[in-house]
């Protein structure tokens, strides 16, 4: 195996990209540059500098069609989501490079492949305590599944921290995680194929809802050169998550949050 470096690894990402961007306009599946991608492209027209991976995102109707007919097109590129596979970690997707391994946030830690994430935008309800409701119940869920696998603990974390790990790690790994995580999607799922008008991130990280109008069509956006997909209505989308989102965050906060290794396999 080679290591790659950073502008190795984006590289790949946006190989993966072009793929899984060619393969959605060929199918007429829907898809669009999605969180801090979507961010750069409107702000940088890449990546944003201290930043490291690639989002997309898709409509559960969306995401369902592309989950049953990727990984038929091709042998390199596979989508993996837990809907596939039980075992997998997360519950929104990834479109991984098969030719690399990945380990986060070294070769302790977790084992993948270069990879960018496909998250789903599902149907949401019509008042605002209910989908903070939703979003109270995936982010429990989140933290109780992220110390049912593991206590780990990494080298100068005080002797608080490591007895905190323990104690949540034992207080929730009798639950398998695949069961937070199937919780979780169920959780999204609650209005699926319901006549919402409505639409809310409830597998990812943010806490936005919008009216389902930001996904009635897509523009195209540079990122790194090429033309991607996104949603007509992205500045409403960008500001539920960023708020101000051309303006700089402070220099403290330009950091990465991802740590990994990954190398080209032989």
């Amino acid at each position: 195996m080679r290591r790659l470096n950073a502008d190795e690894v984006k590289e790949i990402q946006i190989g993966i990209l072009d793929v899984v961007a060619s393969f959605c306009e060929k199918n007429q599946i829907k898809y669009w540059l999605n969180s801090g991608t979507l961010l750069g492209a409107v702000r940088h027209e890449g990546y944003i500098p201290w930043d490291d991976d690639i989002d997309i995102g898709m409509l559960r109707e969306e995401y369902e069609r592309f989950m049953k007919t990727f990984n038929k097109s091709n042998s390199r590129y596979r989508f993996l989501c837990f809907e596939d596979d039980d075992n997998y970690e997360y519950p929104y997707g990834k479109v991984i490079d098969s030719e690399t391994v990945l380990y986060e946030p070294d070769k302790n830690g977790k084992k993948l492949s270069v990879n960018i994430d496909v998250f789903v935008v599902d149907a949401a309800p019509d008042d605002d305590e209910t989908a903070k409701k939703m979003f109270d119940r995936r982010d429990r869920l989140r933290f109780r599944e992220s110390f049912s696998r593991s206590k780990r603990v990494l080298p100068g974390e005080s002797f608080p921290r490591k007895a905190v790990k323990c104690f949540f790690h034992f207080l929730y790994c009798r639950t398998p995680a695949k069961k937070y995580i199937k919780k979780m999607i169920d959780n999204s799922k609650q209005f699926y194929k319901q006549d919402k008008k409505r639409v809310g991130d409830f597998t990812g990280y943010a806490r936005i809802v919008t009216d389902k109008t930001v996904f009635d069509s897509f523009i195209d956006v540079l990122f790194e050169g090429k033309e991607y997909k996104a949603p007509i209505g992205y500045d409403e989308w960008l500001t539920g998550i960023y708020g101000d989102y051309m303006q700089l965050p402070p220099e403290e906060k330009r950091v990465t949050h991802h740590k990994y290794e990954a190398y080209l396999l032989d």
